[in-house]
This record gives C-alpha cells, sequence and structure tokens, in this order.
C-alpha cells in the first residue's frame, strides 16, 4: 500500500496544534500563578512562548522560525527530563520523549 502523500500537510499542523496544546494545559496554570520569581514560572513561559513561535512558523515562508523555536523547545524538554529524572519510566517521561521527537522533527525538516 502506498502513502497518502496528501495528509502530509494537515499532519504537520496536527503536530503544532499538539505542541501548542500541550504548552497550554500543562504550563498555563504555572504561568497565571504569576510567581514570577521562581524557576518553574520562567520555564513554563519559554515552553509556552517557544510552542507559539513554533506554531507561527507555519504562516512563514522561511523556516528559521520554525527551526529555531523547536530547537530551544528540544533542548527546554531535555533540560525537563534531566531534572525530573528518576531511574523508573513515567508517563511524564514517554510524554516528554514523544515532544522532543516532534520537534526535532521540525527541527530536521523546517517548513516543508
Amino acid at each position: 500500500m502506498k502513502p497518502v502523500k496528501a495528509l502530509l500537510p494537515v499532519s504537520k499542523w496536527l503536530l503544532r496544534i499538539a505542541i501548542l496544546a500541550y504548552a497550554v494545559l500543562q504550563y498555563g496554570p504555572t504561568i497565571l500563578n504569576l510567581q514570577y520569581q521562581t524557576q518553574p514560572f520562567f520555564i513554563a513561559v519559554a515552553f509556552v512562548l517557544f510552542a507559539v513561535l513554533l506554531f507561527a512558523g507555519g504562516f512563514t515562508s522561511k523556516p528559521s522560525l520554525t527551526v529555531v523555536s523547536a530547537l530551544l523547545l528540544s533542548l527546554l524538554i531535555i533540560y525537563l527530563m534531566y531534572l525530573g529524572f528518576v531511574p523508573q519510566v513515567t508517563i511524564s517521561q514517554i510524554i516528554q520523549l514523544l515532544m522532543v521527537s516532534v520537534c526535532l522533527y521540525f527541527v530536521s525538516t523546517g517548513n516543508k
């Protein structure tokens, strides 16, 4: 069976929407608490900002915004995985690994 290449643009936009939704749902309450003197607040702001920039990068013709924001998101997620590392596999680690793989996909392909 041949792949359905017509679904590729739809799947890329669904990946962008999924990252944005994850960022808002996961880090939105932290931002709304407005405890701007804590490290989790700045991590949450950076995560949501880069997710919005990744989403907005899909509307531009040049891939630089998409690539840079996806690279920074992947580095931020790897940092979060390092901070919350436990020797057993957890659901949050799997979700973060999936988010890193999606971000690295956008780093490698840009807006193609």
